[in-house]
């Protein structure tokens, strides 16, 4: 029967715990010692082991093969394997996130006062247990509060601070880490050898840096790596996980900060050619100008780039954009982001993000201003009206894809009783505003009672 590799590789004993050396020594050594804690409390990012951790505790405590506890159980006699299986009578597992009703744990708490029917302990493990409900919590507290002796409770979770104090303080807590990367990389190698499979060092490197410290992420991507039957490399993680690769970034903000409209857009559009979504492209940059902010302060930790050459570049790019360059783009590129999650045209918005990244599209005017209109107020059935005005009313009656386009790259240049002229920061979205001419006039009608002709200079 066909196992997904974070199942057949799941740590058995302690000493198989994957970067996780602190809590695997202290838990070996208060089983040898027979310091054993009735309520152990296992709280960290998922992927980390915390489930692994309690099931080989349970094996620790119930292995047959021992005549005591034992740090290292043998996995083969039947209390192994029936843990191992999900299958142990004195062992039970509760998804507190599907299973948080006062009554489950009224049940265990009932339970937890009979006597084990193979094994020395009854071993509760509730894994995502501030998911219980309020009074869940407190029914569990009771039983915590004057617990069997031979009774065990482990209770995992990612989100600790949900959890009542009064839970917390009646157990023995162990903080699981987010995995390095080196041991991360290490454990990825060691099954890619098992597994026979080809994968080379920036590869291995690149899928625990996705996996972001947990190992079970990277094991389900290693597993899909491993159905494509050839050499896995960065590249085809890169084109699994549907990301835009770092490099790729990288050229497209050079391209930025050089100011080339034309390069700027090969880039997106050669993203978007190889099938990357623009949401994607968009938030994969957003999160290289983050990247690009931390090299502001200090250097970029190893975990986050995947080569040497490819820091020394951050370094640089980071140092010629400047903080404040960095936190307007980390800005513009959030703001757009709803703007292409909900629009029919998502392309099109993206390649106007992105330009608005440009040095020459920063607006040196703020497209109100009454300073970027040179022509007198205009008179409407006796009414003056500033141009400014007139210009805010238009970008009030179009529509809000076209009115993020027009207020953060266009400005009104000029206005009289019949025409308007709009000023473009950047020729390449010159076109894009001449496409929408018709809908900017007819919003210039329904502003002013009559016809106006609109022409674009960029």
């Amino acid at each position: 029967m066909y196992q997904p590799f974070h199942q057949k590789y799941r740590p058995q004993c302690f000493a198989d715990l994957v970067g996780q050396e602190a809590i695997a020594t202290a838990l070996s050594n208060g089983i040898n010692l027979g310091r054993i804690a009735h309520a152990y409390l296992f709280t960290g990012p998922r992927g980390t082991g915390k489930t692994s951790s309690a099931r080989i505790l349970a094996k620790s405590l119930n292995c047959l093969n021992h005549p005591n506890p034992t740090s290292s159980p043998c996995g083969q006699c039947a209390s192994c394997q029936g843990i191992t299986s999900s299958i142990a009578l004195d062992v039970l597992e509760l998804d507190a996130a599907s299973n948080n009703g006062v009554e489950q744990i009224r049940e265990i708490c009932t339970g937890a006062h009979l006597t084990p029917v193979q094994a020395r302990y009854k071993i509760y493990v509730i894994d995502e247990v501030h998911g219980l409900s309020g009074a869940a919590t407190q029914a569990l507290l009771k039983t915590l509060e004057k617990p069997p002796h031979n009774v065990v409770f482990v209770l995992c979770t990612t989100e600790p601070q949900k959890l009542p104090n009064t839970i917390i303080s009646r157990c023995q807590r162990y903080n699981f880490q987010r995995i390095s990367i080196d041991a991360m990389v290490n454990h990825l190698n060691q099954i890619a050898q098992l597994e026979g499979l080809e994968m080379d060092s920036q590869a291995s490197h690149l899928v625990a840096q996705l996996a972001t410290g947990g190992l079970r992420d990277a094991l389900s991507l290693l597993e899909q790596l491993s159905l494509l039957e050839s050499v896995i490399t960065s590249q085809l993680v890169w084109e699994l996980v549907g990301a835009v690769p770092q490099q790729e970034l990288l050229s497209l903000v050079e391209a930025i900060a050089l100011d080339s409209e034309s390069d700027t857009i090969n880039q997106v559009q050669t993203l978007l050619n190889f099938g990357k979504e623009p949401l994607v492209i968009l938030q994969n940059l957003t999160q290289f100008y983050t990247l690009l902010l931390i090299a502001q302060t200090r250097k970029i930790p190893r975990e986050l780039s995947t080569t040497e050459v490819e820091l020394e570049q951050l370094q640089k790019l980071a140092k010629s954009l400047g903080r404040n360059g960095i936190l307007a783009s980390i800005q513009h590129l959030r703001t757009c982001e709803s703007q292409i999650k909900f629009s029919t045209q998502s392309w099109l918005w993206l390649e106007v993000a992105v330009l608005g990244l440009l040095p020459s599209s920063q607006p040196t005017y703020s497209p109100v201003n009454t300073h970027s209109i040179t022509s007198p107020p205009a008179s409407f059935s006796g009414v003056t009206v500033p141009p400014q005005q007139v210009w805010q009313t238009v970008l009030a009656k179009v529509p809000p894809s076209l009115k993020v386009l027009l207020s953060q790259h266009c400005a009104l240049a000029s206005f009289c009783e019949d025409s308007a002229t709009i000023q473009v920061n950047s020729t390449a979205l010159k076109a894009r505003v001449d496409h929408q001419r018709a809908t900017i006039e007819s919003a210039f009608a329904m502003a002013t009672q009559r016809t106006i002709k609109v022409s674009v200079l960029a």
